[in-house]
């Protein structure tokens, strides 16, 4: 093989090396940016959870639309719980809105109660719990 060949072919190998180095180090801080923006469905939570702009006393809303309305363990889409939903026609109690959700109780034929955050799209508000003339 020629001397030019050689110096060509070392090149070669070095950029493909570089290349993927490159990729490689390129990758690292996105996926490491990423993992530190996560968002801490608990704390967000903890934050909008509480007394402050609850409704007093609390609404009744039945759900609306079609198929489950997923409870999330706090208002955000990446904090969906996917094992607890309700359906159309069930009532629930609501405590408080928060941008486009509502932080709700609904109570099971079992007496079990699942609290947490379900999309203010999927309920109809029907009203102030122990409404009437105070």
């Amino acid at each position: 093989m020629s001397p030019k060949r050689i110096v060509a072919k070392i090149a070669m190998s070095a950029s493909m090396w570089g290349g993927a180095i490159l990729v490689f180090c390129a990758s690292f801080p996105t996926t490491y940016a990423h993992a530190e923006g996560s968002l801490d469905c608990q704390k967000l939570n903890a934050a909008t959870s509480g007394p402050d702009d609850n409704f007093r006393p609390p609404a009744s809303a039945t759900v609306t639309g079609s198929g489950r309305a997923y409870f999330y363990s706090a208002p955000a889409p990446q904090c969906l719980t996917k094992r607890t939903f309700i359906v159309p026609g069930d009532v629930v109690t609501v405590y408080k809105p928060y941008k486009t959700w509502y932080q709700v109780m609904y109570v099971n034929k079992s007496g079990e109660d699942f609290q947490g955050w379900v999309e203010e799209g999927r309920l109809r508000l029907d009203g102030q719990l122990g409404g009437g003339d105070q």
